[in-house]
């Protein structure tokens, strides 16, 4: 009966929230969702505490104290702006977002899509990874997206049509690894994020800022067997509501052999361009999320 109230108190809120964003000016939402990340950054405790620990793991004494709390600080801001514009796509991604996309690196990945076997786009939780993914559609890419299924069904529905009225297909994270390889064979365009630890799927641990995190291998072994290129991409988010879309350079396998450490292999590169890309814009990616909660030789907590 509390979780139901609960569930109910947020889909409500949720609920108003989404309506209210879409009637007010986009400089106010941009101001409130960047208001609501540095408040959740001051009254969320655990989650605050919990990037600053990942800072200090990351980084340890090569910056300082005060350093760390600007990135974390700042990702809350960041996630919170990122959180808001999602909720405004359908009414005003043209007119409003749109103009401030700025794309870098398009040729590698039209190169790769023309080739008509498939793209893994690699990306992570940085910027506004939801965007990117409704954007590449907006381009006129064939594209889909794996999303995790929200708790409750109500909001996991807002969430899906959100992505369908941009012209993405949703792919959940249980279907079947079929419906993956027939997308990508058919061409298209498929986003995995692949920087959080999570036992629902398969992992190796590859090495992420000098520690091993468990990193999924799914999209790694679909895409050797598809074929398909690998592509980073990311949407870095600033200030005022400006985006760029990263297209870096495909990442071509040694082999397309799909033994485990060939995989593995892969999977490390592909991680490392992740890193390279959170190093840059630090303040942009989910120090709250537990990236090394998992460790070789120790069972999930």
């Amino acid at each position: 009966m509390a979780n139901r109230f609960k569930n109910n108190v947020v889909y409500i809120g949720a609920e108003i929230l989404f309506r209210l964003v879409n009637i007010l000016p986009r400089t106010f939402t941009l101001w409130l969702g960047e208001t609501l990340g540095a408040a959740a950054f001051r009254i969320i405790k655990k989650e605050r505490l919990r990037a600053l620990d990942n800072l200090n793991i990351a980084f340890g004494d090569s910056i300082t104290s005060e350093r760390k709390q600007e990135i974390a600080r700042g990702c809350f801001v960041t996630f919170g702006r990122a959180t808001i514009e999602a909720m405004r796509f359908r009414r005003h991604y043209s007119r409003q977002i749109k103009p401030q996309i700025e794309v870098i690196g398009e040729e590698h990945l039209k190169r790769a899509y023309e080739r008509g076997k498939g793209v893994v786009v690699f990306t992570a939780h940085i910027g506004n990874f939801e965007l990117l993914a409704a954007h590449v559609s907006q381009m006129g890419y064939k594209a889909a997206a794996i999303g995790r299924e929200v708790y409750d069904k109500r909001l996991d529905k807002m969430l899906v049509e959100n992505r369908a009225a941009m012209g993405l297909v949703n792919i959940r994270t249980d279907d079947s690894p079929r419906t993956i390889m027939r997308l990508l064979k058919e061409g298209y365009v498929i986003g995995f994020l692949i920087d959080t630890d999570s036992w629902r799927v398969a992992g190796e641990f590859t090495p992420y800022f000098g520690r091993p995190a468990r990193t999924p291998i799914g999209p790694t072994q679909l895409g050797l067997i598809s074929g398909a290129a690998f592509l980073p991409v990311f949407c870095l988010s600033f200030p005022g509501g400006r985006y760029q879309v990263i297209c870096g350079e495909e990442l071509v396998p040694e082999s397309h052999d799909r033994s485990r450490k060939n995989v593995y292999r892969l999977t490390c590169r592909m991680t490392e361009v992740i890193e390279q890309t959170v190093r840059s814009y630090p303040d942009q990616w989910i120090w709250m999320h537990d990236r090394w909660r998992s460790q070789p030789g120790r069972e999930p907590v």
